[in-house]
C-alpha cells in the first residue's frame, strides 16, 4: 500500500474520493489503538514492568518505545478504560467504559477524543453519583464525538459533567479518599495476592520507605588478583520491592509496638508435628492455615517472633516453646560497637538496618554470645549461604568471611573494611599484652530449648 502511494499513486482520486480515503484511513488508525490497549493490558497482567525493572507500564512505554511520558500516560489511561479487566482471582470483567471501547473498536473515535471523554467522566465516576448517569454521559459524549471537533468536544464534556454533578459536592481530595482500597488474600499455593489503590499521602509514605530498601545490591569483594569481584543483584525490581516490604514488616514486628490480641503483642504461633520436627521434613501451619516448610520454620525460629507448639500424632500439645532466643540489650550494643553495621565484606548498611545472626544456628545448638553473633543486613542475612559464603569469629574476636571457591580457590578470610579499619585503630592504641576478652553468655530461658534434640526431649518428657 505504501509503495502505491508514491509517484502519483493518489492522483486517480477526485476530491471526494480523496476525502473518503482520508476518513477510511483515519478509522483504520483509530482501530489500531485497540491493539495498544490489549498490549498494555497483557503486559500489565504478566508483570512486564517488574521484568524490565520499571515501576509501571507507563515507564515501560517511555523506555521501550521512546515516547514522551505524557503520550505513555495517555495510552495507559485509555487502555485502563477500554480494555477488558481481569481481577487478581482471574475473573474477566467488561471494560470500564464499554460504549467508548466499542466506538473505538469500530474506528469512530480518535485517541484524542478518547482521552477527552475518559478525563471528563473520571471527575464524576465516584461514590455519590448514580452510575446510570455516568453511563448516559458516556453514550452522549460518544455521539458528540462523531459530529464535533476536539475543541467543541472538550466544551461539551465539561457541560455533560456539570449536568451529571451540578453541585460538585465532593472535592478532588475526597474523591481520592473514597477510592482508597487494599485487599490481600491467601492463594492455594500458600502465597498471597491482592490489589490496592493508595491515596497520595499513603503512596508517598510507602514509596519513601520502600525505595531505599529496594535498590539493587552490588557486592564488591577482593578476588585472587587483588581486583574487586562484583556480584550483581539477580533479583527483579518486583522481587526487590517484595523483599523491601517484608523487611519493613520484620522491623515493625521486632519493634514490639504492633497492637496485639488479648493484651499480648502480635505473635505468630506455628503448630508442628513432633516427628516432622525431629526429621526436619513436612510442614508446620500458622493459625490462619498458612503452611511453612519445617526447615524454613527452624530458620525463622532463630530470628523471628515465632512460638513453636509441638504436637503428637493425636494432636495433643506436648510443649510450647518460647519466642526466639534474643541477644540482650548489652550484647546488641556490643555488636554495634564491634561491627558498626553489616559485617559482610563490602556492605555499608548501618546497624539500624541490621539483624542479629547466629553463626552456628540457634536451633543447632549455637549459643547467644558474642563469639557466635554478628550483624547482617537483611539482604546478606538471607542470601550469603546460598552464594557459598561462610562466617566465623577470628582470634581477634571479629567476624571473618570465607568466600566460595569459585571466587577465591584458597578461600582466604575477609573482614569488612569498616571493621578492619577499627581493628587497625585499636592495634595502634592497645597495650603490649592484651587482657583476656570477656565473653557475655545468655543462658537459655526456662522452657526455651536451645537445640532440636532438647526440644524433642522436652516434648517426650525427658
Amino acid at each position: 500500500m505504501l509503495e502505491g502511494l508514491g509517484g502519483g499513486g493518489l492522483d486517480h482520486f477526485d476530491d471526494a474520493g480523496l476525502v473518503d480515503f482520508l476518513q477510511g484511513f483515519e478509522r483504520l488508525r483509530n482501530r489500531l489503538s485497540v491493539v495498544d490497549h490489549r498490549l498494555i493490558a497483557n503486559g500489565d497482567r504478566r508483570g512486564l514492568p517488574s521484568v524490565l525493572g520499571q515501576p509501571s507500564m507507563r515507564q515501560v512505554l517511555v523506555q521501550v518505545l521512546r515516547v514522551s511520558p505524557a503520550e505513555a500516560a495517555r495510552r495507559v489511561t485509555a487502555a485502563e478504560a477500554c480494555s477488558e479487566r481481569i481481577t487478581a482471582h482471574g475473573e474477566v470483567l467488561p471494560p470500564l467504559r464499554p460504549v467508548l471501547a466499542a466506538a473505538q473498536a469500530e474506528g469512530e473515535l480518535s485517541a484524542e477524543q478518547v482521552q477527552t471523554i475518559v478525563s471528563a467522566l473520571a471527575k464524576v465516576d465516584r461514590p455519590g453519583i448514580d452510575p446510570a448517569d455516568v453511563g448516559a454521559g458516556e453514550r452522549l459524549l460518544c455521539d458528540f464525538a462523531a459530529t464535533f471537533g476536539a475543541k467543541d468536544l472538550r466544551s461539551l464534556a465539561e457541560r455533560t459533567v456539570d449536568a451529571i454533578d451540578p453541585d460538585g459536592t465532593l472535592p478532588d481530595e475526597q474523591l481520592a479518599l473514597d477510592r482508597r482500597h487494599l485487599s490481600v488474600k491467601r492463594c492455594r499455593d500458600g502465597m498471597y495476592a491482592g490489589e490496592f489503590r493508595l491515596t497520595g499521602p499513603a503512596g508517598a509514605k510507602l514509596t519513601a520507605l520502600l525505595q531505599p530498601l529496594a535498590r539493587p545490591r552490588i557486592d564488591a569483594t577482593p578476588a585472587t588478583d587483588g581486583a574487586l569481584q562484583r556480584e550483581a543483584d539477580s533479583r527483579t525490581f518486583g522481587q526487590r520491592s517484595h523483599d523491601a516490604l517484608e523487611d519493613l514488616c520484620d522491623r515493625l514486628l521486632a519493634g514490639g509496638t504492633v497492637a496485639g490480641v488479648g493484651g499480648t503483642p502480635a505473635t505468630v504461633i506455628v503448630t508442628v508435628d513432633l516427628e516432622d520436627l525431629q526429621r526436619r521434613v513436612g510442614y508446620a501451619s500458622t493459625s490462619d492455615g498458612t503452611l511453612i516448610e519445617v526447615p524454613q520454620l527452624l530458620k525463622l525460629a532463630g530470628e523471628a517472633e515465632i512460638i513453636p507448639a509441638v504436637v503428637n500424632a493425636a494432636g495433643a500439645v506436648l510443649t510450647l516453646g518460647r519466642t526466639r532466643r534474643i541477644a540482650t540489650a548489652a550484647q546488641t550494643q556490643a555488636l554495634i560497637a564491634r561491627d558498626q553495621g553489616c559485617s559482610f565484606p563490602g556492605c555499608g548498611q548501618p546497624p539500624e538496618w541490621c539483624e542479629r545472626h547466629h553463626i552456628v544456628a540457634w536451633i543447632d545448638g549455637g549459643l547467644t554470645d558474642l563469639d557466635n553473633l554478628t550483624l547482617l543486613c537483611r539482604y546478606h542475612h538471607h542470601n550469603f549461604a546460598s552464594r557459598g559464603w561462610r562466617c566465623h569469629i577470628s582470634s581477634d574476636g571479629l567476624p571473618e568471611w570465607r568466600p566460595p571457591r569459585w571466587l577465591d580457590p584458597e578461600q582466604r578470610p575477609l573482614i569488612n573494611s569498616r571493621i578492619a579499619g577499627q581493628l587497625r585503630a585499636w592495634g595502634r592504641r592497645r597495650p603490649p599484652q592484651r587482657p583476656p576478652r570477656p565473653v557475655i553468655v545468655e543462658s537459655a530461658p526456662p522452657g526455651n530449648p536451645a537445640t532440636l534434640s532438647s526440644l524433642a526431649g522436652a516434648a517426650a518428657g525427658g
